[in-house]
C-alpha cells in the first residue's frame, strides 16, 4: 500500500517538473525539429545562467547562509549538467537531420531528373502532361 502511494506520488511529481520547470521545458522545445537549430545556444546560455545560480548560492553557503540553499546549489549543478550535454547532442541531432533532408533532396532530384531525361513532364503537373 505505502509502496503503491509513493509510486503515484512520485508520478504526479515527475509529471509537474516535467511541465512546469524552465530547463525541463527548454530541453523539450530545442528537441523539436523546428528548436533543434537553437539548442548550442540554449545550452550556452543554460550553462552560464545555472553557473551563476551555483557560484551565487555556494558563497551564500559558504559565508555562513542557512543550509536549505543547498538545494539550489544542487538544482543548479543538476541543470548545468543537463544543458552542457544538450550542447553536443543538438549538434549530433541537427547534423544528422541536415544529413537526411540532404539524402531525401538528392533521390527527389534525380528521380525528376530521369523522368524529364524520358521526355515526360513534371509527376505534379498532371494537367500539363494531357496537352
Amino acid at each position: 500500500m505505502i509502496f503503491v502511494a509513493s509510486w503515484a506520488l512520485s508520478a504526479r511529481i515527475y509529471g509537474l517538473l516535467q511541465r512546469f520547470c524552465p530547463s525541463n521545458i527548454v530541453i523539450r522545445r530545442v528537441h523539436t525539429r523546428t528548436g533543434i537549430k537553437w539548442g548550442p545556444l540554449v545550452g550556452l546560455a543554460g550553462v552560464a545562467f545555472y553557473g551563476l545560480l551555483m557560484v551565487a548560492t555556494g558563497t551564500i553557503v559558504r559565508d555562513g547562509g542557512p543550509g536549505w540553499v543547498n538545494l539550489f546549489f544542487i538544482v543548479g549543478f543538476w541543470n548545468t549538467l543537463r544543458l552542457a550535454v544538450l550542447i553536443p547532442v543538438s549538434v549530433v541531432r541537427l547534423l544528422r537531420v541536415r544529413h537526411h533532408e540532404k539524402m531525401l533532396l538528392r533521390d527527389w532530384q534525380r528521380t525528376h531528373a530521369t523522368d524529364r531525361e524520358a521526355g515526360r513532364m513534371d509527376v505534379r503537373a498532371p494537367a500539363a502532361q494531357a496537352s
